[in-house]
């Protein structure tokens, strides 16, 4: 916060909305009123032992299951829930960081809590409605706090929510090959429609904890599609019919680019291309030479699409993450086509120059440009 207020002083004085004398007493105003920074390590300390309490608690719970009957084993869960948000209530003047760190373990109470009281009261309901009440926890803990870990918790619950639904319809009814395509391309543009939630003007904490889950989520997905293509040959040889069930796709197609379009407005038009491109991945069957090579042009195209979007918008992050995707991407090609080639022992000889000299280049070269936006090397 200290700094991005920094960064508007800065930006005002250089416009000629206001004088130095007036940007000195801004920041002396700001010093003396901001409340003091919690350090890094009492931020650890506080969430690693807002997770531990949670997680002994809940193992308290279990590790006298039989013992307990229904009664107090919900009474357990709830009074833990409550437990956690009233400490955190006590903590909020003095120790903002301690506050967050319990209501954020409380809500992940509240999901253990709706799962354990499904098997207490031996409730044989539609199983993904948890993860929909949970969500919806989470989501009402949003709208009271407006902190950045129950905006982790509705990103990671409500897409949670929707697969659990579609793994519980696979359950009965075999979906066919192009809902699979659609997850993949989904949860792809989803990746990318968190990781744009940054850019150089927009940094604020729920913005980069959300832009740090969409390089949990994209780097995967992104990579899994390359196992969804291998096994597309033999799905429509089994199935037949690419007509795609339109809900899924539709879920898959519009929950990312709505997403997109409320944090960046006009800027989310590279959603759209990373939607495109994990589309064209799905379509390539890489058993198969042509495609094969095809598929590695798409990889490194869409490495380097994420190292420009990162220079666009000066987002490290995003730099790195096209970086380090190159970087698999020749690694990829070199197993897939050279190492066999060249034998063992020549194979591992120019696998070691691969790592040492391309390593060399490719740190040089993140390094030049996350410099370049005015980041961290790091």
């Amino acid at each position: 916060m200290r700094n991005s207020i920094n960064r508007a002083i800065d930006g005002w004085l250089k416009a000629g909305v206001i004088d130095a004398t007036t940007a000195q007493r801004l920041r002396t105003h700001q010093a003396a009123t901001a409340p003091t920074a919690t350090s890094r390590l009492a931020v650890f300390a506080f969430g690693f032992g807002g997770l531990l309490l949670g997680a002994g608690a809940l193992l308290f719970v279990a590790a006298h299951w039989q013992e307990l009957g229904p009664g107090a084993r919900f009474g357990g869960v709830v009074a833990l829930l409550v437990l956690l948000h009233l400490a955190a209530g006590v903590a909020t003047p003095r120790h903002p960081s301690l506050t967050t760190s319990l209501h954020a373990a409380g809500t992940a109470v509240l999901g253990a809590g709706i799962f354990l009281s499904g098997q207490i009261f031996h409730l044989a309901a539609h199983w993904p409605t948890a993860f929909l009440l949970w969500a919806m926890g989470a989501a009402l803990a949003l709208a009271m706090l407006r902190d950045w870990p129950h905006t982790l918790w509705v990103a990671t619950l409500v897409p949670l929510w929707l697969w659990a639904e579609w793994m519980h319809r696979a359950e009965v009814v075999q979906p066919p090959y192009t809902e699979v395509v659609a997850l993949g391309v989904g949860f792809t543009a989803l990746g990318a429609a968190y990781l744009s939630a940054t850019s150089h003007a927009l940094r604020s904490a729920w913005r980069r904890a959300l832009s740090a889950l969409g390089a949990v989520v994209l780097f995967p997905a992104a990579w899994g599609l390359v196992g969804v293509g291998l096994w597309r040959a033999e799905a429509e040889a089994t199935q037949g019919s690419w007509a795609a069930p339109a809900l899924v796709w539709t879920l898959a197609i519009t929950i990312p680019l709505a997403l997109a379009v409320a944090l960046r407005r006009r800027e989310a038009w590279p959603v759209v291309v990373a939607a495109a491109l994990a589309y064209t991945v799905t379509r390539l069957d890489t058993s198969q030479t042509p495609h094969e090579l095809l598929s590695y042009v798409t990889y490194a195209i869409a490495s380097i699409g994420l190292i420009l979007w990162g220079l666009r918008d000066r987002e490290p992050l995003r730099v790195n993450l096209g970086v380090a995707g190159f970087a698999l991407t020749l690694l990829w090609f070199y197993f897939g086509n050279l190492f066999d080639m060249l034998g063992r022992a020549f194979g591992l000889i120019g696998l070691g120059v691969v790592f040492i000299g391309g390593g060399w280049w490719l740190e040089r070269a993140r390094r030049s440009l996350v410099k370049r936006i005015g980041g961290t090397p790091g």
